[in-house]
């Protein structure tokens, strides 16, 4: 109970900081790279006011309960390992939920770069497991493989989607090594779920065939959701490790 409460006050935190930013920003006229898009890669409409996509930018923050469910556990991996789960979880969500009611380049930057940080834990765990290095060894290749890849994307903005996709790709395979029989179930239900959730981001992308600007339910939304359970269900993968 006591992580659940640690967990919740890191969210109430961060979320109190996002819109504070929010309004800063908009009331704050001198900042001129932060002026709100026109368009958005998105489907939804954007609208006025502090919320520029409603739908979209609520349901980032499937992947904020997924990050306090991750800091809640008690079983294995360790504390330690766990908190850096939680954080890019969270990470993930709030930036997603900052660029989709921003809508300036610097929060959909933002935004990617979370993303990245959180697929490259994916990575440097299982990859820590393969060497029979845990906890130092993980933390010190996320904080430098994050930090590798967001120098990479600052610098050649170009890379971010191949970025993107050949983490994730990565992520994956190194999990998919992971799995044991008690696991498999995890493993195909959240590459299961990551699936349909490419897919309804696909449908769902301003020139794809079941965009609709204006409904009520937005399949980049279902996406967010919908990758959020995928990957609390390849986490789960992890949960026989040691501690």
């Amino acid at each position: 109970m006591r992580s659940y409460r640690r967990a919740a006050a890191i969210l109430l935190t961060g979320a109190a900081l996002v819109v504070g930013l929010i309004v800063g920003l908009e009331r704050w006229s001198g900042v001129a790279a932060a002026a709100p898009l026109t368009s958005a890669p998105d489907c939804e409409t954007i609208r006025a006011g502090l919320i520029g996509q409603p739908v979209t930018a609520w349901t980032s923050l499937a992947f904020v309960a997924v990050g306090i469910w991750v800091a809640g556990r008690t079983n294995p991996p360790a504390a330690r390992t766990r908190s850096v789960f939680a954080i890019s979880l969270v990470a993930v969500g709030l930036g997603s939920f900052l660029a989709h009611a921003a809508q300036t380049d610097w929060g959909r930057q933002l935004d990617s770069m979370a993303i990245k940080a959180m697929l490259v834990a994916f990575i440097a765990y299982p990859a820590s497991l393969e060497r029979n290095r845990q906890r130092r060894a993980f933390v010190r290749g996320w904080l430098l493989g994050s930090a590798g890849v967001i120098a990479v994307q600052l610098a050649w903005p170009a890379t971010a989607r191949p970025l993107l996709v050949a983490l994730a790709l990565a992520a994956l395979v190194l999990a998919a090594r992971r799995t044991t029989r008690p696991t498999r179930r995890a493993f195909i239900a959240g590459a299961g779920l990551l699936g349909l959730g490419a897919a309804a981001w696909w449908l769902g992308r301003p020139d794809g065939p079941l965009c609709s600007p204006d409904a009520v339910f937005q399949l980049h939304g279902i996406w967010h959701i919908l990758a959020a359970a995928g990957i609390a269900s390849v986490y789960e993968i992890y949960r026989s490790e040691p501690a």
